[in-house]
Parts: structure tokens; C-alpha cells; sequence
């Protein structure tokens, strides 16, 4: 089953990342694979994003965040967009702002989201 993810996620990483994005000044960069930094932004904030989530959302286990891709948004400060593995194929979008000084904050979360969902701004 591991395997089985790994090549659905190399293949839609395929589909939504391209190479030498620049980011745009108030606007949405290009999807990217997420990387050990933005793993980290989403440890750093990870019990907000859980309190987040309804009541009930795979609160029988201990709930593993794995960023698997990104965008971000040039603000005062930085909005990040990462679609976040909750399980075996099971996704949700969470909006982490970053100010100025390097402090970070949930922003808003979405649920029951596919792999194939686009990361768009919410």
C-alpha cells in the first residue's frame, strides 16, 4: 500500500510542480513538492491545526500531519498553502501565516480534500 501511494504521489507531483517558480507579490506561486522546511512550518503548528479540525477527525489515533505540497502567497509576510497527508489518502488544506518576524499561525483549514485537489487560496 506504501508503494501504491508513493507512485500516486510522484505522479500527481508530476502534474503540479514545475521547475524555477518565482514567486508573485500578492498573488499564488506554483504548487511544489513540500520540503523538511515546510514539514517543519507545519510541526511548529501542529496542535492549532488539529484544534481546527471537527470533533471526531481521526481522533482515535495519534493524527500524523506529512506536508506533501505547497504554495505560497507574498504578503506582508507569507502565506503558505499545504495540502497535509491526515492517513491513507486522506487530505486537508491548512493556510499558515508567517509575519515578518517569523511567527507562524494557522490561518484556516479545509477537510476531506483529495490528492487531486488543486491548492487554491481560501
Amino acid at each position: 500500500m506504501k508503494a501504491f501511494v508513493a507512485v500516486i504521489l510522484g505522479l500527481v507531483a508530476v502534474c503540479f510542480v514545475k521547475a524555477n517558480d518565482k514567486p508573485v507579490v500578492g498573488g499564488l506561486g506554483k504548487a511544489k513538492l513540500a520540503t523538511p522546511e515546510i514539514q517543519e512550518l507545519v510541526d511548529s503548528v501542529q496542535d492549532d491545526i488539529i484544534s481546527n479540525l471537527p470533533i471526531g477527525y481521526d481522533r482515535e489515533m495519534p493524527l500524523r500531519l506529512k506536508a506533501r505540497f505547497y504554495r505560497t502567497q507574498v504578503v506582508a509576510g507569507t502565506n503558505y498553502f499545504i495540502k497535509i497527508q491526515t492517513g491513507p489518502l486522506r487530505f486537508i488544506h491548512v493556510r499558515i501565516y508567517k509575519d515578518l518576524n517569523g511567527v507562524a499561525s494557522v490561518s484556516g483549514v479545509q477537510i476531506n480534500k483529495l490528492l487531486r485537489d488543486a491548492l487554491e487560496y481560501f
